[in-house]
């Protein structure tokens, strides 16, 4: 018994070793990646010199290997994160490696044959994600497992909404509006900024139901909002330039109110005063008040007071309970008015189309650089750039959640008057 086992032991790792020196594998891809670097033109000439991209240091984590890399001068970050696409796709080309931490799973016994046949079939199809960084030396992290393209919705806590799940160990990550007030969302249509939208609605219906409050302007002809529009948390709704004008002016006045009744208390800010209410202003669409796009003067004029009420809320609504969530299709540098972008410490934008654009959103270059997966952003905060994958959310969990909100109540606008009602079935009988 005890020969069969050294025997099929020996036997096993000679077949290993053997299947490991045909196929070529290695422990990382470290060389690989300094390969495709020079390969793609990053080396600098220095007179007769090349400068390469040096290799610093390297670590195995559970998700994959991190790399650490000193550039040569005359190169920068950009250069790599406009290669990023040849630097993914160079590692995942069909000569997949094989590294100590499959090995350990195998079992060596008479089918060790068959499970290396296994594991490499594995590895021809697996498909791998990197994430570029950096911190004085050029980060390049390597994930074994590409984020899920699917992520359900699930509720956040008070104040803090979910914005997705980052590669780290599948860990939610969540934008707290206590801490940082004010966020942007940009990207391409249909890649998920009006979902993440309706999450933070949802999250904050099921999470402070008594506390929030809402002001919004649906700039897409209420395609996206008009759910909300009825219910008891919302104080105001918008479709048109002309109506967002209002709604922006009774937001600002009712910040105003606020901002004297804590004064009066002799306080600094909500949270001392132990107001509860929080009010958010969810602009969908915020390029429609563009006023370099209007036709007209007096359009001009409307859309440029409108702005300037987004800006007077971002820079005085953090302490007074006022957040403003702004969204763009558009991303250009006329499209977020600069006051609102400046107080906004954290964005989240999703695939655009060019450099330029990301750096609107994002003030840096990446965002178009993302796969073409709907809800695949980039969340960056002051201190932090993570990539993840915003949660879905369906029109059934939307329903539900609104319906216990739902209210009787008059739209009064200048066109029309809209009202909600509710139908009644009248049978009648006759006598024959």
């Amino acid at each position: 018994m005890i020969f069969e086992i050294l025997t099929t032991t020996f036997m096993g790792g000679i077949a290993l070793k053997a299947f490991v020196k045909k196929q070529g594998l290695s422990t990382n891809e470290s060389g690989k990646i300094q390969r495709i670097i020079s390969l793609s033109g990053l080396n600098v000439k220095d007179g007769k010199d090349t400068l390469t991209t040096q290799l610093i240091r390297k670590k195995q984590n559970d998700w994959g290997w991190e790399y650490k890399y000193r550039i040569p001068l005359g190169r920068s970050f950009n250069d790599y994160l406009n290669k990023m696409d040849v630097l993914q796709d160079g590692i995942n080309n069909r000569r997949k490696r094989i590294v100590f931490a499959d090995l350990k799973k195998l079992y060596f016994d008479k089918n060790i044959i068959l499970q290396l046949k296994e594991l490499w079939k594995k590895k021809l199809t697996e498909t791998k994600e990197i994430e570029l960084d950096y911190d004085g030396l050029l980060i390049i992290r390597v994930y074994d497992n590409p984020l899920p393209t699917e992520v359900p919705f699930i509720i956040g806590e008070g104040w803090k909404v979910p914005v997705g799940i980052t590669r780290k160990h599948n860990e939610f990550k969540y934008h707290d509006f206590e801490k940082i007030p004010h966020l942007v969302l940009g990207g391409a249509t249909r890649y998920g900024k009006s979902n993440e939208i309706n999450v933070i609605i949802n999250s904050l219906l099921l999470s402070e139901p008594d506390n929030v409050r809402f002001f919004q302007i649906d700039l897409k002809g209420g395609i996206e909002l008009c759910d909300y529009e009825k219910i008891k948390q919302t104080i105001s709704f918008a479709y048109e330039p002309e109506e967002a004008l209002k709604t922006l002016e009774n937001a600002y006045h009712q910040m105003r109110e606020i901002q004297r009744k804590v004064r009066l208390l002799g306080k600094k800010n909500v949270q001392e005063a132990n107001i509860k209410e929080r009010y958010f202003v969810i602009v969908d669409e915020v390029g429609e008040l563009n006023p370099l796009e209007a036709v007209t003067l007096e359009e001009k004029k409307l859309k440029q007071q409108c702005q300037t009420y987004m800006s007077q809320i971002a820079r005085l609504g953090a302490g007074l309970g006022f957040r403003l969530i702004v969204a763009t299709q558009y991303p250009t540098g006329d499209v977020i008015p600069r006051q609102v972008k400046q107080n906004s410490d954290a964005k989240l934008s999703f695939r655009v189309q060019s450099a330029t654009a990301s750096r609107v959103v994002l003030d840096e270059v990446g965002a178009e650089s993302l796969p073409q997966i709907r809800g695949r952003a980039i969340y960056q905060t002051a201190d932090k750039r993570e990539v993840l994958q915003t949660p879905l959310i369906t029109p059934e969990i939307i329903h539900s959640t609104i319906l216990p909100h739902i209210q009787k109540k008059e739209v009064n606008r200048d066109s029309e008057t809209i009202k909600s009602t509710r139908r009644t079935d009248i049978i009648t009988f006759k006598e024959v």
